[in-house]
């Protein structure tokens, strides 16, 4: 009974880091974005973003979906750590400078002046050192966060305070993109300092083929869906800056930002009520049905509980923290209130999906998005700017999220569990 117990601390223990780095994570970077957008202005702010969002869109090439896959591998069998951590960190590597390459190819055909070129390239080489994020994966796998979250903690801080740093100095817009490696580099020296100190040198890693072609063979499919998830999510800015320019960027970016911050409250949800709707599944299926409804009426209901107070109260908002030079942002942040609402049902959608194990069907929703957001954004964005790239994103994710389960037999049922949880959101009860 006391091991129970003692195994029970550990996991609320592991928890408790990884929600407080997030917390803390997504205050300080609201806190520190908000003086440096304001520093910035929105010209310099939109371009920044479009950098960062450019590098995101190929980021997938980096992590090759292989982040789950070796946490699993790890717990299952501790004695391949350091065969797994050299594979998957030479993976990496391999994965970053395929990015790079293939970045610097596409730069080569589009009309980006130099300086725009070198600030992308600089934010893309900080993938390269994301290698050493094995080591997160090994504290994961050993329910041992919080030697990792620790540092990281203490890392953001210093960054925080490098780019308020960089705007007390008025430092030009390239040293924040430098900003983004340095941080880059100190969180894979703390991943190294952490390691060393409970487990030795990472010098003992050792790269397997036989191991390569195992993890590959099994990441593929997340890594094809963690590219076409990154383009549906970041598309819009990088086409904003090339079909507008980056002030409408800069303009969407802070809007688009500070609505990510809400986006916690369903995955918080989802942690929390996931394991009921499982063990609901095992046991009686009429059972399932209802809690997987009353989640869709509780994140429903969520949606406006959230989005209503945003709605009419972001022009103010954003006025009084960014300044008068974001009004416009005020106007597409209750825009992007709105789409709290896909994003909030998508993500109890994914309890579905877990469940009923329809990760193929999964990554043809995400490259149907992504594709669906891609043409959307070419039609609106010209005649319509930063509203039609906004609602874009609410047409994509409306064929994603709703219209493709239409076409599947085993989805539909879920389709219509989920209109039952919106129309009823009142008669939420019993949630698990």
């Amino acid at each position: 009974m006391q091991s129970i117990s003692l195994r029970l601390r550990k996991y609320v223990e592991n928890a408790f880091w990884l929600i407080f780095e997030k917390g803390f994570s997504l205050f300080v970077g609201m806190v520190v974005g908000i003086y440096v957008a304001r520093y910035l202005r929105p010209e310099s702010y939109g371009l920044l973003n479009y950098s960062l969002s450019f590098v995101s869109i190929f980021s997938a090439f980096s992590t090759l979906g292989l982040d789950q896959i070796i946490v699993r591998e790890l717990a299952k069998g501790p004695g391949r750590k350091d065969e797994l951590l050299g594979t998957g960190f030479i993976l990496k590597v391999v994965g970053s400078a395929l990015l790079i390459v293939l970045m610097m190819v596409m730069l080569a055909f589009m009309d980006h002046s130099p300086f725009t070129n070198s600030l992308i390239m600089i934010i893309a080489a900080a993938e390269i050192f994301k290698g050493f994020e094995v080591i997160n994966y090994f504290f994961q796998s050993k329910v041992l966060s919080k030697y990792v979250v620790q540092i990281q903690v203490l890392i953001n801080l210093l960054i925080s305070a490098a780019k308020v740093g960089l705007v007390f100095i008025h430092a030009p817009l390239i040293w924040f993109g430098v900003i983004v490696l340095i941080g880059t580099i100190l969180n894979a020296v703390g991943f190294i300092y952490a390691y060393q100190a409970r487990e030795g040198t990472p010098w003992k890693w050792n790269f397997s083929k036989a191991v390569a072609g195992e993890l590959l063979r099994e990441s593929w499919p997340l890594a094809l869906y963690g590219v076409a998830l990154n383009i549906q999510a970041r598309i819009d800015q990088v086409m904003l800056g090339k079909m507008m320019n980056n002030y409408e960027v800069g303009q969407y970016s802070v809007a688009l930002k500070f609505i990510e911050i809400f986006g916690f409250v369903p995955i918080v949800l989802m942690n929390t009520f996931t394991p009921a709707v499982t063990k609901a599944k095992v046991a009686d299926e009429q059972l399932y049905h209802s809690r997987l409804v009353n989640l869709y009426r509780l994140m429903f209901l969520t949606f406006l509980l959230v989005a209503i107070p945003i709605f009419f109260f972001a022009k103010d908002v954003i006025v009084f923290l960014y300044g008068f030079e974001y009004q416009a942002a005020g106007y597409l942040l209750s825009l992007f209130a709105l789409r709290l609402f896909f994003s909030n049902m998508g993500v109890g959608k994914s309890v579905f999906i877990v469940n009923e194990s329809l990760f193929k069907y999964s990554l043809l929703t995400v490259i149907v998005g992504a594709t669906a957001n891609i043409a959307l954004n070419y039609f609106l964005i010209p005649p319509y700017g930063t509203t039609g790239a906004i609602v874009a994103s609410m047409l994509s994710f409306t064929v994603s999220i709703f219209l493709v389960d239409l076409f599947f037999e085993r989805t539909r049922l879920n389709q219509k569990l989920m209109f039952q949880g919106m129309f009823s959101f009142w008669k939420i009860r019993d949630v698990l």
